[in-house]
């Protein structure tokens, strides 16, 4: 499913609309400003740069989405899958992303704004959350870039949980028109190390005798 609208340039994020978390409040805001001071600026103040003739020119962005069932990534203590089982849960919040274009390339940079929340058989400590980015193609749905992440956070004493961003590397796609929201759609989820199809089972062998 695909995300709406097109953005143009880097997005400032207001608030972290948290799937499965309560109690965000002012961390969420937080968070929010830093992932768009860092899309902004990369820094917190960033000198002016002069536009040149060869600059990137402004295009419009691909739709960006949570890839489908990966709003929430759980990890478990043991055998147990219910909720009493859970060590953390990962949550996915804002999404957003700035695009430009140079010659033949689409240029994109993904943010990406969350939590990890301590699970009842979890505790405070560090943690390496897995964000995956995805671009696919929408004339042939097939997948041209993907990258993986490991984004850390920290749950200090006595707090259950943290917030985490990330503002991904450039990634680059041949751009295949001005319209590009037409032409590709961003996913973000979480990395479970499943690959992006399904494998083809392999051929049972037959019993002998």
């Amino acid at each position: 499913m695909r995300g709406n609208g097109s953005h143009r340039g880097a997005l400032a994020l207001a608030g972290l609309a948290m799937l499965g978390l309560a109690g965000c409040g002012s961390k969420g805001e937080d968070a929010g400003n830093t992932l768009g001071n860092l899309f902004a600026y990369q820094s917190p103040k960033a000198p002016a740069v002069a536009s040149t003739a060869n600059s990137p020119r402004d295009i419009g962005c691909p739709a960006i989405a949570v890839a489908e069932g990966q709003a929430a990534y759980r990890v478990y203590a043991g055998s147990d899958r219910s909720n009493a089982g859970v060590k953390q849960q990962y949550s996915l919040g804002d999404l957003s992303r700035e695009c430009s274009a140079l010659d033949s390339q689409l240029t994109m940079r993904v943010g990406v704004a969350g939590y990890v929340q301590s699970g009842p058989v979890g505790g405070p400590g560090s943690f390496s959350v897995p964000v995956r980015i995805v671009v696919r193609r929408e004339s042939d749905q097939q997948i041209v870039a993907t990258k993986s992440y490991r984004v850390a956070a920290t749950i200090p004493q006595g707090d259950t949980q943290a917030p985490f961003t990330l503002v991904t590397e450039p990634m680059s796609v041949p751009a295949l028109s001005n319209a590009s929201e037409d032409d590709y759609t961003i996913y973000v989820g979480f990395d479970s190390g499943a690959p992006d199809k399904p494998q083809k089972p392999k051929p049972r062998r037959r019993a002998r005798g």
